[in-house]
């Protein structure tokens, strides 16, 4: 796992396993935090964003949806 810039992503999951989380993730609320993460840990599954992907988002946390959303919204405003 890497912490670094990721230009215009929150968080990446490469081919190979590795996550990387953009530094600003920190700034975010912990709720926030989580939904990025099982975002990530979720594309250990699979690797794209279809019914399947979200399905097991869903299952681990049922509320993603709300935490994507405040993402979407609030997101380009963190900053150091």
């Amino acid at each position: 796992m890497k912490v670094i810039d990721l230009k215009h992503q929150w968080a990446s999951c490469t081919p190979g396993g590795n996550l990387n989380f953009h530094r600003k993730c920190m700034m975010a609320p912990l709720t926030v935090i989580d939904y990025i993460v099982v975002h990530e840990l979720a594309h250990l599954l699979y690797s794209n964003h279809t019914a399947a992907f979200w399905n097991q988002v869903d299952k681990v946390m049922p509320d993603f949806q709300e935490r994507k959303d405040w993402l979407r919204a609030n997101g380009a405003g963190m900053d150091l």
